[in-house]
């Protein structure tokens, strides 16, 4: 078996894209964050081959098409496809015998106990090991907790190839910093912070995402440190909102505009007071994997338990919102048709992974006549797919709604004409608010009944 160059690479060896052809690397995981990483580092010049245990994603990026929507994804799958720097494959083992560099960034699910199952990325570690040749470095670049790479995963990755981590092999970690709607960007210009087994492999990890990355490479003393700086990352944004969230219920209470509390706070270099809303996305369930690590560890990461148990409450407060708007309007949640706006997981994005909506509908079923959704960035099916009560148009959803609750800030949200609004809905109709998008004034000129949240109630 020929050696691989991945573990010996020297910054000269990459510098430029005809050098770099001469290494292919293997990107294990063709999600969110796997696909837009096999695409930039083909565009870099590397041979990239994606692995992916589903055989729609594999036939649909060897056709060149993106099996989900993200600014300049498309048009960049496209063209290194058809350059012939990207094929996919659903054989980990296969992939990583002819690889130099074997990334891999598999999900980690958190179970409803609370706990993390390392079962995807582990299997994913077995199945590369299998294949990993002498000399080979493995990137893991899931999210996982303090120890993990260097404990569960180094082991699977050694039983299974035969090989020693830090002598045969390379192994390095280095967490994924990217948002849905700038991915693409956020993967070069951001800064990656790198840890590795030994000094030899973050040598040529740094190599290798200097190679690529613009905004540079920090590097920490070991694994361990990489793994939790990730998650300390996610914990200070999780608590930050959940800070943002309690104030903003408490201006609702005092009478007072949170919007204009945070912008005038915000003017203080060491205040950085959010927009308040419905979390989702990842950060709940990273924030669920750092205090079940944090409790294998011994620890407890109290305020991490009250910044998750603020933010669970978020949709029985929307539900509060919504009864005291029908209440204005002299009617009652029971006989109301509500309309939700919004299922992403945050504004402007086609990603629905995470969002708060659909545990908002459910709470809404169970409470009302009729609740339907809609989202400008979703057809009705794929709505439907998804388990929503779909409507087709934003003329069908408002259609005699008694209540429009606006639940993602869109802009095309923002934009919208409450003039427009008042005609299709119930003659006495409330809008309740969640994110910010629209002015409360506004509403109640053009005769809205208005809840918004962490906005002053004025009758």
């Amino acid at each position: 078996m020929e050696k691989a160059r991945g573990l010996d690479v020297r910054p000269e060896d990459l510098a430029d894209a005809e050098k770099r052809s001469e290494f292919t690397v293997c990107v294990v995981g063709l999600g969110r964050m796997g696909l837009p990483t096999a695409c930039i580092w083909a565009d870099a010049g590397f041979k990239v081959v994606g692995v992916d245990i589903n055989p729609a994603v594999v036939e649909a990026v060897n056709s060149g098409k993106a099996p989900f929507e993200e600014p300049g994804l498309s048009e960049l799958l496209a063209s290194v496809v058809k350059k012939g720097r990207l094929t996919a494959t659903a054989d980990a083992r296969a992939a990583s015998s002819r690889s130099d560099v074997i990334k891999i960034i598999t999900p980690t699910p958190v179970g409803p106990d609370g706990r993390p199952d390392y079962s995807p990325v582990k299997k994913a570690c077995i199945e590369v090991g299998f294949g990993l040749r002498p000399g080979s470095l493995v990137v893991v670049e899931s999210t996982v907790g303090p120890g993990i790479t260097e404990g569960l995963l180094k082991e699977a990755l050694e039983k299974a190839s035969g090989l020693k981590a830090g002598e045969d092999f390379g192994l390095a970690y280095s967490p994924i910093r990217a948002t849905s709607g700038r991915v693409l960007r956020d993967l070069v210009e951001y800064p990656r912070v790198l840890g590795a087994i030994n000094e030899r492999s973050l040598e040529a990890a740094k190599a290798f995402f200097s190679a690529v990355v613009k905004g540079g490479v920090v590097a920490v003393p070991d694994m361990r440190t990489a793994e939790l700086t990730k998650l300390a990352e996610n914990f200070y944004r999780q608590v930050v909102l959940s800070v943002t969230n309690e104030l903003a219920i408490l201006c609702e209470k005092v009478g007072v505009d949170f919007y204009e509390v945070a912008r005038a706070a915000n003017t203080q270099p060491y205040c950085r007071l959010l927009r308040p809303g419905l979390v989702g996305g990842h950060l709940p369930k990273d924030l669920q994997l750092f205090i079940a690590e944090a409790e294998e560890a011994g620890a407890e990461l109290r305020l991490g338990k009250a910044a998750k148990k603020v933010n669970d409450k978020l949709v029985k407060h929307v539900l509060k919102l919504v009864r005291e708007a029908l209440r204005d309007c002299g009617k009652s949640l029971r006989r109301a048709k509500v309309a939700v706006l919004g299922i992403s997981y945050k504004p402007n994005v086609k990603n629905p992974k995470g969002s708060r909506s659909l545990e908002l509908v459910r709470e809404l079923e169970k409470r009302c006549r009729t609740v339907v959704a809609y989202d400008p960035f979703y057809t009705k099916q794929e709505m439907e797919e998804l388990g929503y009560p779909a409507a087709s148009s934003l003329t069908e959803a408002l259609s005699g709604a008694d209540c429009i609750i606006m639940a993602v800030g869109h802009s095309r949200f923002k934009e919208l004409d409450l003039r427009t609004l008042k005609d299709l809905t119930a003659r006495k109709a409330a809008i309740v608010d969640a994110a910010g998008v629209v002015e409360p004034g506004k509403a109640r000129e053009h005769g809205f009944a208005y809840r918004g949240f962490g906005r002053a109630h004025r009758p």
